[in-house]
């Protein structure tokens, strides 16, 4: 199991700011080399640039893989973590592409809106990937995660894939969210810039910006326990620099950086212009704004809160056509669901499940040569949702 992955871009002289684990990790069976320490063995062995180093274990053994960039080849290393020994070495050529264009690329709205085109659903995984070019997506739908990889540049889908979630809902007592942020802080300092609460694998996700650098971390929900530590150089980062003004007494320097504000300022300027409550809360940084999405009693609105000045914009407006959770109303249940479901589509029911948090039950059926995926109101028996696919499978 993967304990730690840090993503750097370290040439042959090293010269680099964000590399982190500097010092050895000090771990049950000893101590073993820093990431900068074992990117110099690497180095050693191979010319390039090391952009990705990760510790694993195998067989009992730690051991790093490291992945190196040259002129023509990459190469994918796996050295001793004690001793930085080479153990393997797989080569592969290739013309490498260039760093991606910030002006040339579709966005990461566009790219998000071109994937929810596709699937009607719930983006958990947004990013630009800079070496292939590419907007990683990941869509939560109805029981199954959709994995699209979408051209940066021509917004053409290049992969779609579908994998059934197996749900294993966090019960019990938590740690709770302001706790988990501050073990994030306490680790690296910095500005939160996402922290939810995924109920699925029963973590913490955690978003933080210390400078150049961005982390992200899993926490354990129960335990407050670092799962996972990720950190990159930041090289998009939004900063943007002040006008040149005339000297008015005030030493500071004009030409200094703005920094992004930190999100929970961001969400009280968003309920300022429209009181409600927050749905979700993430940084954009592509956009370079925070995305808001906020409810009121009648309308669902988005919300796009800039970065660096906090100007707001309502990007969308939503009149909520979905019946009120009353607490009074019991549900439906099961059978009565699965009765209204097969009134749609005809078929076997392979799937009936509750989601409570939505007041939905998620529904599947299957007839031989086609697939249904139905949402159906679990207080009035509406149905609210219908997808009709292909069983190629």
């Amino acid at each position: 199991m993967k304990k730690m992955i840090t993503a750097l871009a370290i040439t042959g002289s090293l010269a680099v700011s964000g590399v982190v684990a500097a010092a050895g990790i000090q771990t049950n069976s000893g101590k073993i080399l820093s990431s900068e320490e074992i990117s110099k063995k690497a180095l050693s062995y191979v010319k390039g640039t090391v952009y990705k180093v990760e510790l694993d274990k195998e067989k009992g053994v730690q051991v790093y893989e490291i992945d190196v960039r040259g002129k023509s080849k990459e190469y994918e290393l796996t050295l001793d973590a004690k001793t930085g020994k080479l153990l393997e070495k797989k080569t592969e050529t290739t013309k490498v592409s260039n760093t991606v264009n910030n002006k040339n690329v579709i966005g990461l709205a566009k790219a998000k809106e071109i994937a929810l085109k596709s699937v009607k659903g719930s983006v958990k995984k947004a990013k630009l990937d800079r070496e292939d070019g590419i907007y990683e997506i990941e869509i939560i739908r109805a029981g199954y995660e959709y994995d699209f990889d979408i051209n940066a540049y021509t917004g053409k889908i290049v992969k779609k894939e579908k994998e059934k979630i197996s749900k294993k809902v966090v019960t019990g007592k938590v740690i709770g969210l302001a706790k988990a942020k501050q073990i994030a802080l306490n680790n690296v300092g910095g500005t939160v810039q996402k922290a939810k609460l995924d109920k699925s694998d029963g973590v913490y996700e955690i978003e933080i910006i210390n400078g150049t650098t961005e982390y992200e971390f899993e926490i354990h929900a129960k335990t407050g326990k670092i799962l996972k530590k990720e950190s990159e150089v930041a090289d998009d980062v939004i900063t943007t620099t002040k006008p040149s003004t005339p000297n008015t007494g005030n030493t500071a320097n004009p030409s200094t950086p703005n920094k992004v504000i930190g999100i929970e300022e961001a969400k009280a300027i968003a309920l300022k212009s429209v009181n409600g409550t927050v749905k979700k809360a993430e940084y954009d940084r592509e956009d370079g704004v925070y995305e808001f999405e906020i409810l009121t009693t009648d309308y669902e609105y988005d919300i796009d809160v800039d970065a660096i000045t906090g100007k707001v914009m309502i990007t969308d407006k939503e009149r909520i056509t979905k019946t009120p959770n009353n607490p009074a109303t019991p549900f439906i249940g099961e059978q009565k669901a699965s009765q209204i479901a097969l009134t749609k589509a005809k078929g076997t029911i392979t799937k009936i499940e509750l989601d409570e948090e939505d007041g939905v039950y998620e529904i599947e059926v299957k007839d031989g040569m086609y697939e249904y995926e139905l949402e159906i109101d679990a207080k009035t028996g509406t149905i609210l949702d219908f997808e009709k696919e292909y069983e190629d499978d």
